[in-house]
């Protein structure tokens, strides 16, 4: 899949955002009804106190009340919403953007993760969806950290670094990005199960 072409225009966060969920709707069999409804799965998954104050439906929940009337109401009203995001209409809250980034198939949260995270000089991380993703990406930051440590004697060997470095620096960069990118994707990880235990513990008392 190639980047969204907009990506060399598009010059403020909400823009990025918008530009790669139309890509994905121009893309994909996915409609903006799609996207929204995911959107607000997301919303409620990450930020549910947040979700029911800003009146995001709980789809989940609409669908178990077999309330068809309530279902097809509140889905236009929500799509309308996405739709003023998407063209652009309405600016986007800030408390919107994680759950948008998560709304994205895989191949395309990817994209805009990596742009997002370019824009600041970071490395974007891919979001892990499973246990054994998990379990890779620890072993993935265990390798890179030893390239980090392999390159870091490399540099580090007279105690500065100093342009007499600059053969290692290249490498040494990159792997450093490549920890940070590891590392991000393991926290992200180790927050949502902290995150759904809480709500379960909640949930029960």
């Amino acid at each position: 899949m190639q980047a969204s072409s907009s990506s060399h225009t598009v010059q403020t966060r909400d823009q990025v955002l918008v530009a790669h969920a139309a890509n994905q709707i121009a893309r994909t069999s996915l409609s903006q009804d799609d996207f929204a409804q995911a959107l607000s799965r997301e919303l409620h998954l990450s930020c549910p106190e947040k979700a029911i104050a800003k009146e995001v439906p709980d789809f989940a929940a609409l669908t178990q009340q077999n309330d068809v009337t309530d279902f097809v109401k509140a889905t236009g009203r929500w799509l309308k919403r996405v739709q003023r995001w998407l063209s652009g209409d309405q600016e986007m809250p800030s408390w919107l953007e994680e759950s948008w980034v998560n709304a994205l198939e895989p191949e395309f949260r990817d994209h805009c993760v990596n742009e997002l995270a370019s824009r600041h000089g970071l490395t974007g991380a891919r979001q892990m969806t499973s246990d054994q993703c998990a379990n890779k990406s620890f072993g993935a930051l265990i390798r890179a950290l030893g390239d980090v440590i392999d390159t870091g004697s490399e540099v580090f060997d007279d105690q500065v670094m100093c342009e007499q470095d600059l053969p290692h620096l290249p490498a040494f960069a990159k792997q450093c990005r490549q920890v940070e990118a590891k590392a991000g994707e393991l926290g992200r990880r180790a927050e949502q199960l902290l995150a759904s235990v809480q709500r379960n513990l909640k949930s029960v008392s």
